[in-house]
């Protein structure tokens, strides 16, 4: 367990419960934020598998029964991934899908990336899977950033294994409460930081995928998708679209072919496909 920096009781806590327990080790290091805790957890660690829970969420039953299940079945396995729901922390009956899968079983780990990204339900976030440590280890993988620091990361696991298991059921519940950085209003300094994720991670699928025809489609539905992500925060945070999103959507995509009018929308008009899905937004909301 990595204390990253606490000044409340977190350590007491952990000493009190974990000090004698042979298979927990407790380190403490400055704070350095969420990416800098999981480097130095992750080059600790010494099983076969990791996987990243963020604290305040919910791991659901048979989550671990059939990763141990599929691993013994498929030992080239290198990445577990499986379907994840939202929940209100004052309601927790009140559930929204967060990541919902349309392929399942033993599958190429490009091919899930591209199902995602295709249906819109890709998520950066590391908890939505759990990685072989062999991956981290061999091609040096860090989250470095503090904020945002795990768009690379999740994008260069997907590169990098060949081997991916998606599961049928849900395994992920994260909770949503006020106040939280998922639920909380954010400044102009996040979305500089959000954008800046996204250019380091659209170089390195350019880097990593060598195959031009894959590179194409790998390239369009992740562009599509990051214009849109980028986009919706903005309207969900209620504030404009920064100048450099929509400067990126017309450099960046202006070679993209749209599949549909909306696409059309986004790669040519990005104020009014904006200003569109602010109105949709509104619709929704007093109805």
């Amino acid at each position: 367990m990595i204390n990253d920096g606490s000044t409340d009781g977190t350590l007491a806590l952990l000493e009190k419960h974990y000090a004698d327990d042979e298979r927990v080790k407790i380190v403490t290091i400055a704070n350095g934020g969420l990416g800098n805790a999981r480097d130095t957890g992750i080059a600790m660690a010494q099983g076969e598998f990791i996987f990243c829970c963020d604290p305040d969420d919910v791991v659901c039953e048979g989550f671990f029964a059939e990763l141990s299940e599929v691993v013994s079945q498929h030992p080239q396995l290198e990445l577990f991934c499986f379907n994840s729901l939202m929940f209100d922390d004052d309601n927790p009956a009140q559930t929204w899908s967060k990541v919902e899968h349309h392929q399942f079983g033993l599958l190429p780990a490009r091919r899930v990336l591209s199902g995602l990204l295709r249906s819109g339900a890709y998520t950066s976030a590391t908890w939505n899977y759990v990685l072989r440590r062999q991956v981290i280890t061999e091609y040096q993988m860090k989250y470095v950033a503090r904020l945002h620091e795990d768009h690379s990361f999740t994008l260069e696991a997907f590169l990098r294994c060949h081997h991916a298991w998606v599961s049928r059921h849900i395994y992920y519940r994260q909770r949503v409460r006020q106040g939280s950085l998922t639920n909380s209003t954010k400044g102009d300094a996040f979305f500089r930081r959000r954008y800046d994720a996204f250019v380091e991670s659209y170089e390195k699928l350019n880097q990593l995928v060598t195959d031009e025809q894959e590179r194409r489609q790998l390239r369009q539905l992740y562009l599509l998708h990051s214009f849109r992500l980028m986009i919706h925060l903005s309207l969900a945070n209620g504030t404009p679209v920064p100048h450099y999103v929509t400067e990126a959507i017309h450099s960046l995509g202006k070679n993209l072919k749209a599949g549909s009018l909306v696409d059309w929308l986004l790669l040519n008009q990005p104020q009014l496909y904006a200003q569109l899905v602010r109105i949709k937004r509104g619709y929704k909301k007093a109805a």
